[in-house]
């Protein structure tokens, strides 16, 4: 008997035959599996202590990161199973392309250092899949996430009760926004937006009640954040589980009906409503709230596309291999531009510091980040993996606001993406045919061929 199946009788164990592993040899790819998974829900766990930063801007959460890469290599070095790597070309190609960029850029170090970075969480995305398809870890994984998520939203609403500003993390470079320990609110809020569809999907807590709360904190957190750019993904997300609800239910055209009634609703809400006249009202409203969302958002428009000209200028200087990943802030601050920061948004950071091949990766990557949501979405529920995850569609819905956010942030440097990519290729995959998933699957298909007989 294994160690899988209950405890092990070295004595009436027979010796191991040419070609299968031995028993001390099993054992420790069991451990290191368990230790993999181990340190991969700890990662879940820590994704918002972003702070205090260390060298080159790493975080503590990013200690778990690396043991999970190393690790789940050791793991993958020892289990001699088949293993996967998705979205390989996309990434791929963002590399090579930001190592030729970096090479023959401005700023090598920068580029290199950055690219390092790049490497460290494109691994770390394989590594997750690999262990999230093991028996019970997405499970696992998933959940990790979600409980931790209320978790720390709790904790954000006690100190900003409180007032206790080590919890607040805000400070007069964000005007005082409340971003926990995530260090930038763009960054907080989409954390607190992939939370709330990770409840959703998993249904944890399993209590309708606690849910409930648990979508109120992680709102509350949300807004705490005063980001125009959450509530957008917040809101588009919800449209799309709506969206596909409505479908599933009821068909093509009750969905159409839906998304005309949400087209027309918010067009006419831009023509009855100055957007201008809205924005005067918001900043002198004496609702923070109101006064630091809508009220700044005229002045958030302009330094993006301040930023956009001046990232396109910077294209256009440092010729068609680009300027290196991770340049841009520092190659405007060494020319002394109106504006300097990170590029835009990923479509654009792709051109300005990988070239246009940059940009190739980039729609790859979407390309076969969007087939694996349609596979998932297409899915039978509650077979496969989905077993594992009562609304696979929540998943979906997360990975589709950080695409919006990717046009208006650098979100492949937010490090729950790469989470949520990894998360739905395991949705989209099969399980292997010895896992428990992959066993009640052909058994459900057995019992519905057979009229239900055994």
């Amino acid at each position: 008997m294994t160690a899988a199946h209950g405890t092990l009788h070295v004595l009436d164990q027979p010796e191991a035959t040419a070609g299968e592993p031995r028993p001390g040899v099993s054992r420790r790819r069991g451990t290191a599996e368990r230790a993999a998974g181990l340190i991969a829900c700890a990662s879940m766990v820590f994704q918002p202590i972003l702070q205090p930063t260390g060298p080159a801007n790493s975080s503590p959460v990013d200690l778990l990161t690396l043991g999970t890469v190393l690790m789940g290599l050791l793991w993958v070095a020892t289990s001699g199973r088949r293993l996967g790597a998705p979205y390989a070309i996309g990434m791929g190609v963002l590399v090579v392309t930001g190592a030729v960029a970096g090479l023959a850029g401005p700023l090598p170090g920068t580029s290199l250092l950055t690219l390092s970075k790049d490497i460290l969480l494109i691994i770390w995305c394989f590594v997750l899949y690999n262990i999230a398809r093991r028996p019970r870890m997405l499970r696992l994984l998933t959940a990790s996430f979600a409980y931790s998520a209320v978790v720390w939203a709790t904790v954000l609403a006690f100190g900003v009760a409180a007032h206790i500003r080590a919890i607040e993390g805000n400070s007069a470079q964000w005007d005082n926004r409340v971003v926990f320990t995530l260090g930038n609110p763009n960054y907080a809020a989409a954390y607190w937006v992939t939370a709330l569809f990770m409840v959703f999907a998993t249904k944890c807590p399993r209590s309708p009640w606690a849910r409930w709360y648990a979508y109120a904190v992680l709102l509350w957190a949300l807004m705490l954040s005063w980001s125009n750019g959450g509530l957008l993904q917040l809101l588009v997300g919800l449209a799309f589980i709506a969206l596909v609800t409505v479908y599933r239910k009821y068909g093509v055209a009750a969905s159409l009906a839906l998304l005309l009634t949400i087209a027309v609703t918010v067009c006419g809400a831009l023509q009855v409503v100055s957007v201008g006249k809205a924005q005067e009202w918001a900043r002198q409203s004496e609702q923070s709230f109101v006064a630091n969302t809508l009220g700044r958002s005229e002045k958030g428009a302009t330094q993006r596309q301040t930023l956009v000209d001046e990232s396109l200028r910077l294209y256009s200087d440092h010729g068609v291999l680009g300027s290196g990943p991770g340049t841009t802030r520092g190659v405007l601050q060494e020319e002394q531009a109106a504006y300097a920061n990170e590029a835009h948004n990923d479509y654009l950071a792709a051109l300005v510091e990988r070239s246009p091949m940059g940009v190739v990766g980039i729609v790859i990557l979407l390309l076969s980040a969007g087939w694996r949501a349609s596979v998932v979405l297409r899915a039978p529920p509650g077979e496969g993996f989905a077993a594992q995850v009562p609304r696979p569609l929540g998943v979906v819905a997360a990975l589709l606001a950080m695409g919006l956010a990717g046009t208006y942030r650098e979100v492949l440097h937010y490090r729950f993406a790469w989470i949520l990519l990894a998360l739905v290729a395991v949705l989209a995959s099969m399980p292997d045919p010895d896992h428990p998933d992959a066993v009640r699957t052909a058994a459900k298909a057995h019992r519905g061929r057979s009229g239900g007989r055994p």
